[in-house]
């Protein structure tokens, strides 16, 4: 149960800072279109999801300090 929540509470904060870091860097490489933009048709061949990115990162990094911090409460108690 103590891995469960561990991996819950650094899940959490890790996606509340993923998403904020993810916002500050959409937001400083913001361009707007101008009007000659509209134009020209634009195809994207990657659909990049932030959101998407940014909660498989919390979640992989948010497993290995579970497993890191239950590994370090069995060896203190052995």
């Amino acid at each position: 149960m103590k891995n469960y929540v561990v991996f819950i509470g650094s899940f959490i904060v890790l996606l509340f800072a993923f998403q904020i870091i993810s916002g500050m860097f959409l937001t400083l490489t913001y361009v707007p279109e101008t009007p000659q933009q509209f134009n020209t048709p634009t195809v994207s061949v990657f659909s990049f999801s932030y959101p998407f990115l940014s909660s498989i990162i919390a979640a992989t990094f948010s497993f290995i300090i579970s497993k890191k911090v239950c590994k370090v409460k069995k060896s203190t108690y052995k």
